[in-house]
């Protein structure tokens, strides 16, 4: 009887032991099943503002209207957010009223060295895409727990208000080869009518922004100028930020900077951003320069403050958009303009890129700045191109000619002091 009882405590306690290992087992895996790079282009973004601009302009509240997404920019966007947020990749196969889906994420080293490996199908249906079948790695996943995992997954989304608005406004998703067509109802509420509340302001991040948002009020009120450099404003937020950093987070503290710059320099709300902002005092009116110019100035905050928030490739691609409209309808597509951009990327990069990067950016910056510790030579470089003048000389942005070019902007920024 003794024995027996033995057995059954045995069996109670190494049978859900060996259940976890064999699901480990099927479930991890050593290799990525999808190993790509993130690709990230003007065009994608022009794509994306070409559906914002439409959403906003042609279509009238508590209208139905629907929303093509080619099916390249679903799979491309796709992979963009799981190397942003998960460092993975993923990868979309679209088909007639089905899609596939592989993710593969990175296990924490110091939990597992793998790989979890997931693949779903969508299917269409009268409303809303459904999940037919999951695995995850050589482990296919029954019905019931999909089930349980999707209602999960969307009852936590539907959490943050602007989601669950997002999810609701959809009404129909028409998956084709080509295309995936959204229908949806724009209501007077609807996200693309909204301040941008974004779910990583946590009430700790905010409190941050409001802090270096303050001291700009504080500086630009009591300035004899109305035209100040970035180089003059950083090195007094920076300083504070390194102190502060000393038993915090340097890299959310140069991002709250960061981000406080941008606002100020671009002359925009902070209440766009963060709603709770609407009570906080503006700060003077300034004119913010870098290099004499106030362009050079935005161009270098706005790829400093996308970088540190998201990525390079973002940044990038935005930058490029920018002068690829300029070059048609604006000031001309200018290499001194592409400049900005990577010197403000490559700041905002190092900014958050450890640690210990971090705090070294903040002993430069607080220790004294000039312009041309942000801004590298430039003058020489071709600018004011219009669109025929730019495909005359470089072609496109895939010739030699344009990559000797960014080559040599990128070895001039790689020399700024700041960056080292």
């Amino acid at each position: 009887m003794r024995k027996n009882i033995l057995l059954f405590t045995i069996c109670l306690f190494f049978i859900p032991l060996l259940t976890l290992a064999a699901f480990l087992m099927l479930a991890i895996e050593t290799q990525p099943r999808v190993d790509r790079q993130v690709t990230l282009t003007s065009e994608h973004i022009a794509r994306a503002k070409h559906i914002i601009d439409t959403h906003r302009n042609q279509v009238a509240i508590d209208q139905l209207a629907i929303a093509s997404i080619l099916s390249e920019d679903a799979d491309i966007v796709a992979n963009y957010l799981a190397n942003r947020f998960t460092k993975g990749n993923a990868q979309i196969s679209i088909a007639d009223q089905s899609a596939h889906i592989h993710l593969s994420l990175p296990i924490p080293q110091s939990l597992f060295n793998g790989y979890l490996n997931f693949e779903a199908t969508l299917i269409q249906t009268a409303a809303l895409p459904q999940l037919q079948s999951a695995r995850i790695g050589n482990l296919a996943l029954p019905d019931f727990l999909t089930n349980l995992l999707i209602s999960q997954l969307i009852y936590s989304l539907q959490r943050n208000p602007n989601i669950h608005k997002g999810l609701d406004a959809i009404k129909l998703v028409q998956i084709s080869p080509n295309k995936i067509n959204i229908m949806y109802h724009r209501q007077n509420n609807n996200l693309l009518t909204q301040e941008i509340n974004f779910p990583g302001f946590s009430k700790k991040a905010q409190t941050q922004i409001y802090h270096y948002h303050m001291l700009l009020v504080k500086n630009s009120r009591q300035s004899s100028t109305k035209t100040v450099s970035l180089s003059e404003i950083l090195p007094p937020l920076m300083h504070i930020a390194a102190k502060h950093s000393i038993n915090g987070d340097a890299l959310e503290e140069n991002r709250a900077v960061i981000l406080a710059t941008a606002i100020h320099a671009l002359g925009m709300s902070t209440k766009l951003f963060i709603p709770d902002a609407i009570n906080w005092p503006r700060p003077a009116e300034q004119l913010v320069t870098l290099e004499g110019r106030h362009d050079f100035a935005k161009h270098f905050i706005a790829s400093a403050a996308i970088t540190a928030y998201t990525n390079t490739k973002l940044s990038d691609a935005v930058g490029l958009f920018k002068e690829i409209i300029d070059s048609r309808h604006g000031s001309g597509f200018s290499f001194s303009d592409i400049t900005a951009n990577r010197a403000g990327t490559q700041f905002g990069k190092k900014a958050v890129a450890s640690t210990a990067d971090a705090q070294q950016l903040q002993r430069l910056v607080a220790g004294g700045l000039n312009d041309a510790d942000l801004m590298p030579p430039w003058s020489d470089l071709p600018g004011n191109m219009s669109e025929t003048e730019f495909k005359a000389r470089f072609g496109n942005i895939n010739t030699p000619a344009y990559k000797n070019m960014m080559q040599v902007i990128e070895n001039r920024v790689s020399m700024l002091s700041v960056l080292r």
